[in-house]
């Protein structure tokens, strides 16, 4: 089971930003994961749009289920 962390940030214009990170540490902890997002907030200088504050994180699990064709 491959497990991702999606961060939601708010923007300029009620819009809000998006990030998955797969294959993410399901055992952080969420001190961890707060850091994480306030330092994307502090270096805001890759986004035409900087992230204003922090929304939600999510940890999402996916199970694959491999469909046989033959």
């Amino acid at each position: 089971m491959a497990t991702s962390l999606k961060v939601t940030f708010k923007a300029n214009g009620g819009k809000e930003v998006s990030l998955t990170f797969p294959y993410a540490n399901a055992s952080a902890n969420p001190a961890q994961v707060k850091s994480l997002m306030q330092g994307i907030v502090a270096n805001g200088d890759i986004y035409a749009e900087p992230p204003l504050a922090l929304v939600e994180a999510q940890f999402i699990n996916r199970v694959t289920i491999p469909v046989n064709l033959s």
